[in-house]
């Protein structure tokens, strides 16, 4: 016997909902409800963190959003799963749920470790914690995977930016989370490795005297193009930049990047090395140019302008 699927190409909302309902709830809670809809729709279960992932929205909006929805009556569920009403005799589509506050309270109150981080957590953030914020930090334990130890150098590494704000902290999380740091080594690595990375970025962007903006993400992926592909020291690129700034009278990021892209390619990574390049061609084109490149200004025109289309400005 043949199988017949029905394929819906619209996901059902109701007039009441968008007449009624919506006007009167928060934007991203309706873009989630939608979603989540759509899912009960195609039959398909998504964790929270996926829901989050697809909309762009940080995963604690998914959860309250959940227990926004389950309050008005819209969906129903449990504090494991949430299911989206299809019909009125019809449930579908399991969503994972963080656990519920009074839940994640008693376990708390049960266990010295998550006690004393929950401490240690506020003396870090330098305020009582919120049910948000506890519930947060626990999802990191459970859910992540994160120890107490790795938390709390999360928390310190958080705040030693200046970044107090726990959506922001549940992003650095997450981000620990995928790259599987779950060990103070990983973490005291992670966190050396972002400092020299930051350290290199800062350093040139004083070199270069931009100090009344931020940088745009052609000439950031420029810079991590150098540190990271590269692999020039900060030094190797003020060299560079020395040598651009005297032949063109100006900073010119793809300038630059031909530069060091040829000393790459030459396996030229030291400074001594490079000057004695340098003098190598001066002598050799008897000119004042660190390669055989162009230098007039229609020339370095174009190279920038090849340069930005590269990266679809």
């Amino acid at each position: 016997m043949p199988e017949f699927r029905f394929n819906m190409d619209f996901v059902p909302i109701s007039k009441d909902f968008i007449e009624n309902v919506m006007p009167k709830s928060n934007a991203a809670y309706v873009t989630i409800y939608i979603y989540m809809v759509y899912l009960a729709s195609t039959n398909q279960n998504k964790s929270t963190a996926d829901i989050a992932k697809k909309l762009g929205l940080i995963e604690s909006d998914v959860v309250n959003a959940i227990r926004y929805w389950t309050d008005k009556k819209m969906i129903s569920g449990s504090d494991s799963s949430v299911f989206i009403k299809k019909s009125p005799d019809e449930e579908v589509s399991a969503v994972e749920m963080k656990k519920s506050f009074d839940d994640i309270a008693e376990i708390i109150d049960g266990n010295k470790m998550l006690s004393d981080l929950c401490m240690i957590a506020q003396e870090i953030l330098g305020k009582s914690l919120n049910n948000k914020e506890i519930e947060t930090l626990y999802w990191f334990y459970d859910q992540l995977g994160l120890s107490p130890e790795v938390i709390t150098m999360l928390l310190e590494y958080c705040v030693s930016m200046e970044k107090h704000n726990i959506n922001y902290i549940e992003k650095v999380a997450i981000t620990w989370s995928e790259k599987n740091i779950t060990t103070i080594d990983e973490a005291n690595a992670y966190i050396t490795k972002k400092s020299e990375n930051n350290e290199f970025i800062t350093s040139l962007v004083q070199l270069f005297g931009i100090s009344d903006r931020k940088l745009s993400n052609t000439e950031t992926k420029f810079l991590e193009s150098w540190r990271d592909e590269l692999d020039m020291s900060a030094d190797m690129v003020a060299l560079a930049y020395e040598y651009c700034i005297t032949n063109t009278s100006k900073l010119s990021f793809p300038y630059i990047n031909q530069i060091l892209k040829r000393w790459a390619e030459q396996g030229i990574r030291t400074i001594p090395d490079a000057e004695a390049d340098h003098e190598s061609h001066k002598r050799k084109n008897n000119q004042s140019q660190p390669s055989d490149m162009m230098t007039s200004t229609s020339d370095i025109s174009e190279i920038e302008k090849q340069f930005m289309n590269s990266y679809d400005l």
